[in-house]
């Protein structure tokens, strides 16, 4: 549950990727010998004060709660069910992952895959997470927490309750051993060591009591420790990390967390199964009401998309995320498919308000042709999105006018550039850009305006051959160059581009300063690829970084959005605005489908098989005559739609 980062994800700027929407960047439709001190203290397992309520309404949060243990004033809160009562324990759910891993390890070289997130949040546990509603901090391996006031040192009191999957206690020594495994360079693991290192190791109070001191004031420091997923020291404190690498390659160590994977559910290169564990120490805590429901979940491998989606359409895999607009509308047409008709299969769009991140043509802005604002918004006002995406994407997406689009730090202000030659023609005057040549181009001094568009896949020409049409209509050459994606990555890192094609990936919690500070610009391989260079941007950033009020910061981020906006750094593409869901009719689910900051990943914790359900079902598939009650095809519990875009 609340799987919202990777071990180390949560800091670092959104990571390149494959987008759910059509994206120039790829496919058409293709983001931590401890020092111990005299005296043991008692930790209670449940908060301490008894005129705590707890709610059994997710959307009312866990507002933090202050109480005395000996002596210390601590943070706790009581979250109540985080999942829904009526969940019941039973069952599988079986997926398909699009290939094998390189490795089956949760943490060191080529571990950061989307399976191996998955595991890790599933089989191991963080001393502390955030409520999938509010992200606030609830308890986890840890009951309470304290932040000094100048919130550079941290206590946390652990569960004794608390258990690894061989009956093992979970105490202040697998912390400090997971410490140490990060910061052993053999590890290959650069980005979580540099994460970890912003931390003096940590120091063994009691075996129930650690406190970690900050190195460097930042309100990120909390978040990241307190999130980090948590190994046992009696299986890692005795190796390095290059033996860690070799033990773990394709196994794993013991874990608290709710399932485990049993060494016969690796099948090398076809498929792995996760195991509920009965003896899951926290079972029985009132928070974990409805979560981790089914009994096995099996990841099977599937590498070619379409033949995935195909096994989900024929009940071979119960459940797929549909990542292409044309198979969306076209195979799940009720007047298609008799099986959704009949409400067997259940196609379903659920709006969360996960956040999205930047998706469209980067522009080097240390070009001299794109240094005037004029012409990178003169190329915005040529790209008719609107009706690309209805003739291409069937209107499955939305126009961004946002560098945070759909999140909370998204700018409503912004006004969409809409697609308005007249309006570009002007700008490019403005700009200098006034007399064509014998070919109908612009030039200025002598040089024409003509301009390279770097892009990775063919699926994707489409969209790019409209923009170049409207584009020479208005004098504008642009040569469209298809590169393999790792030509295209080198080229984006060494700034070697006028224009490319880019998706990036995005996180609850940004970190602006890698993307966009005037330092990254000239930082070869920072995320700052388009070469921003504002003193307004850097203002903004650094009140973020000392923001630790994070409405402030949301605040904070809506004002660079602004900014960002208005400096055009990106003709700004699309984004999809719901989860698309296809499943076999026999799963209960919330209310709310999936958590408030979630994203499809959450099915596996928060959804269960609903015994009556999967009956119905069974004897559907028998009887043609025999029909069932589908779901609602969109659910927008969490209103997250923008009020400008629907």
């Amino acid at each position: 549950m609340n799987k919202v980062w990777c071990h180390f994800g949560f800091l670092l700027a959104a990571i390149a990727c494959g987008c759910s929407g059509p994206s120039s960047a790829g496919s058409a439709d293709s983001a931590e010998g401890s020092r111990a001190t005299a005296g043991t203290t008692q930790v209670a397992s449940r908060p301490d004060s008894a005129s705590e309520e707890t709610s059994t309404d997710l959307t009312q949060g866990a507002p933090p709660l202050e109480v005395e243990v000996d002596g210390r004033t601590w943070t706790t809160s009581r979250p109540g069910p985080l999942g829904d009562p009526r969940a019941e324990k039973g069952g599988s759910i079986r997926t398909s992952i699009p290939n094998w891993p390189a490795t089956l390890r949760t943490v060191g070289i080529a571990s950061n895959t989307y399976l191996n997130s998955i595991v890790e949040g599933m089989c191991y546990e963080s001393l502390l997470e955030l409520h999938p509603a509010t992200l606030e901090w609830v308890p986890r391996l840890a009951t309470h927490w304290h932040v000094s006031d100048d919130k550079m040192t941290f206590r946390y009191r652990l569960n004794p309750a608390a258990r690894w999957s061989d009956g093992k206690p979970v105490t202040a020594d697998d912390v400090i051993a997971t410490y140490r495994l990060s910061q052993d360079v053999t590890l290959q693991d650069p980005m979580w060591t540099q994460v970890m290192s912003k931390y003096e190791e940590p120091v063994k109070i009691s075996d129930h009591e650690i406190e970690v001191r900050c190195k460097d004031k930042d309100w990120r420091n909390f978040l990241s420790f307190s999130s980090v997923k948590i190994l046992p020291a009696h299986e890692i404190a005795s190796i390095s990390g290059k033996e860690y690498l070799d033990k773990y390659n394709f196994d794993y160590p013991v874990g608290s967390g709710p399932y485990r994977v049993l060494p016969k559910d690796i099948k090398d290169s076809q498929s792995i199964a996760l195991t509920r564990r009965d003896d899951y120490w926290a079972k029985d805590e009132e928070s974990q009401t409805g979560l981790y429901n089914f009994d096995r979940v099996h990841f099977i491998v599937i590498r070619e998309r379409r033949l995935g989606f195909q096994k989900a359409l024929k009940g071979d895999i119960d459940f797929h995320p549909v990542s292409t607009a044309k198979w969306w509308v076209e195979d799940l047409d009720p007047q298609e498919s008799k099986a959704i008709a009949r409400g067997l299969l259940v196609r379903q769009k659920v709006y969360t308000k996960h956040p999205q991140g930047v998706q469209g043509m980067a522009i080097n802005m240390r070009d001299p042709l794109l240094a005037d604002v004029r012409v990178r918004k003169a190329l915005c006002h040529l790209y008719d999105r609107r009706t690309l995406l209805s003739e291409f994407a069937y209107d499955e997406y939305v126009p961004s006018k946002s560098y945070f689009p759909k999140g909370d730090a998204e700018n409503l202000d912004n006004e969409m550039a809409e697609y308005d030659p007249d309006r570009a023609n002007e700008l490019l005057a403005e700009a200098g850009w006034k007399t064509r040549d014998r070919d109908g181009y612009l030039t200025k001094d002598g040089q024409r305006l003509s301009l390279s568009l770097l892009y990775r896949s063919q699926d994707f020409e489409k969209y790019l051959t409209a923009f170049q049409s409207a584009c020479k209509r208005a004098g504008v050459q642009i040569k469209l160059q298809l590169v393999t994606p790792e030509t295209h990555w080198t080229n984006m890192m060494d700034r070697k581009f006028q224009l490319a094609g880019m998706a990036w990936g995005a996180i609850n919690f940004p970190y602006p300063r890698s993307n966009w500070a005037s330092e990254m610009a000239d930082k070869v391989g920072s995320n700052n690829i388009t070469g921003v260079k504002s003193d307004e941007v850097d203002r903004i950033i650094d009140a973020y970084d000392a923001e630790f009020d994070m409405d402030k910061r949301n605040a904070l981020l809506r004002e660079l959005d602004a900014e960002l906006f208005r400096l055009t750094p990106y003709v700004l593409e699309w984004y999809s605005p719901a989860e698309r869901l296809l499943y076999w009719n026999r799963f209960g689910t919330p209310k709310y489908v999936l958590p408030r900051y979630a994203d499809w990943h959450d099915v596996f914790s928060t959804w269960w098989v609903d015994p009556e359900k999967d009956r119905q079902l069974q004897r559907a598939k028998r009887d043609s005559s025999q029909t069932m009650v589908s779901p609602p095809e969109e659910v927008d519990f969490w209103e997250s739609k923008s009020p400008d875009d629907f």
